[in-house]
């Protein structure tokens, strides 16, 4: 092996490996932007106008978009700043390094969190019950409208799983996650109420043979309104092509439940109970006897503003007065969080109450939907999540069957 002479000067290993440089050389990188030399470093073979376009190497016909790059080849990234270290000072000064790796760990601060969305957290609440909690926010591109909340229960010798999510992409990892605590069949699916975030991912069960409950009316408007309100989806949120099929969504697959039926899942018996007309044309909910655990779907909601745009608000809260009739200790909504207190329906019962009348008012007093937005709003509901964009979504269509009733 032969060792370097006093004149030879050693480079430092870097990834990739690049060759020495004159001063010509540096001097010819500063004049490019730094986007070229970030295309540079990671080995392009085609430069345009010296910005640079990132491509894939492993296909030179490929571009690649920036996002893209950061997203997905993080290893280049810091490699780049790496090898930025190593340069000398004149090229490229220390705050300018500085902002780059700020740059960097913010897209993979970023990268994390898409990542962490990606992913179905369930968390076991009561013995052989598992939640999904659904944030309360409006659905959106990132959470891809994973908003509700959705719940397994796992007895002896199978399981039911209580809403199938907002579309087949989120029901395949949910049952994915599912198989880590239990790998019993899925025997029985509810939906409770047709609405996208929790009736879209029904394909996936259908698909895998699963005896599925909804209640008729709901099913008829998930097949009437599905398509158009899914390609709104798609549209304006971003949603995923194959979302769903409507076409692989058949009567013949589905059991239609006008009243109530009670299933065994092995030393665990749950009922199935439609309340009719209140949030929706038809609410399914399921009660868990071991536990004596009520899951309700959209009937109750905790710590938001209940969605209303689709419901009956009289019999809505005469269902909630009147209509969970069995004592339980547990009541699973379906947003918010898990409550044993009966105290805390409140959240729902009061906004409720505050629909009702505000909605009464202004067809008593002819104002208009602007108005309704100044009526002040009852100290027991401030704490609510969401109130005016729940408010705004579904006054005007209330308005208009209050007009009828109280008028027509």
């Amino acid at each position: 092996m032969l060792l370097p002479t006093k004149s030879q000067k050693k480079y430092p290993i870097i990834y990739p490996m690049t060759p020495p440089k004159t001063e010509n050389s540096v001097q010819t990188i500063l004049i490019k932007s730094h986007l070229f030399f970030f295309a540079k470093t990671i080995g392009i073979k085609k430069i345009s106008g010296g910005i640079g376009k990132i491509m894939d190497s492993k296909n030179e016909n490929k571009l690649k978009s920036f996002t893209e790059f950061l997203f997905f080849d993080t290893f280049n990234v810091l490699s780049i700043i790496l090898k930025i270290s190593f340069l000398n000072f004149f090229m490229i000064n220390y705050f300018l390094k500085l902002i780059i790796i700020s740059f960097f760990l913010f897209f993979l601060f970023l990268k994390y969190n898409i990542a962490e969305n990606n992913q179905i957290l369930l968390n076991e609440v009561l013995p052989g019950i598992l939640i999904y909690y659904g944030e309360n926010e409006e659905p959106n591109e990132i959470n891809k409208g994973a908003i509700a909340n959705k719940i397994a229960i796992i007895g002896n010798k199978s399981i039911l799983v209580y809403d199938a999510g907002p579309s087949k992409q989120f029901a395949e990892r949910f049952i994915k996650e599912l198989r880590k605590y239990s790998k019993k069949p899925i025997k029985y699916l509810v939906i409770s109420h047709r609405h996208f975030d929790h009736a879209y991912g029904i394909e996936v069960y259908i698909k895998k043979k699963v005896t599925i409950f909804i209640d008729k009316t709901e099913y008829s408007y998930l097949k009437k309104e599905g398509p158009l309100i899914n390609n709104l989806l798609i549209k304006n949120l971003g949603f995923n092509e194959d979302n769903i099929n409507f076409d692989n969504i058949s009567d013949e697959k589905i059991n239609f439940l006008d009243d109530s039926i009670e299933v065994n899942l092995g030393n665990r018996r749950v009922l199935i109970k439609n309340l009719g007309i209140a949030h929706t044309k038809g609410d399914l909910i399921a009660y868990d006897f071991n536990t004596k655990t009520y899951i309700t779907g959209d009937v109750i909601f905790i710590g938001r503003a209940a969605a209303f745009s689709d419901a009956n608000i009289p019999m809505w809260i005469n269902v909630i007065n009147n209509k969970l009739d069995l004592s339980w200790d547990y009541l699973i909504p379906g947003h918010g969080s898990i409550i044993n207190n009966k105290l805390e329906l409140n959240d729902t019962k009061n906004w409720l109450y505050f629909l009702d009348n505000a909605v009464k008012q202004a067809v008593s007093e002819g104002d208009m939907i602007s108005e309704i937005f100044q009526y002040p709003i009852p100290k027991e509901i401030h704490h609510l999540k969401m109130k005016s964009i729940t408010l705004r979504q579904g006054i005007k269509k209330q308005l208009n069957l209050y007009r009828k009733k109280y008028i027509e």
